[in-house]
């Protein structure tokens, strides 16, 4: 490391945090991955560890290989 970095007041590495999807829980339509992991603020590891012992819901269906849940469940699974 150079001196000059050392005596940096910037932080040599910052975290970059994703500006979260919108979501709108209630219209009907598709959630991906990436609107779970902002609606429940977790990492994907962390999501699809929780959907294996129920924490989190499980996917209505994939499209492709991509899972997929519909609103109303993300919706009824946060109601109860």
């Amino acid at each position: 490391m150079s001196p000059s970095l050392a005596n940096s007041t910037y932080p040599l590495a910052a975290r970059v945090f994703a500006k979260p999807p919108s979501i709108d829980l209630y219209q009907p339509g598709r959630l991906g991955v990436a609107h779970m992991l902002a609606l429940f603020n977790v990492s994907r590891a962390t999501f699809y560890a929780g959907t294996k012992t129920d924490r989190y819901p499980k996917p209505d269906g994939h499209d492709g290989s991509k899972p997929f849940w519909k609103t109303a469940t993300v919706r009824e699974f946060l109601d109860r």
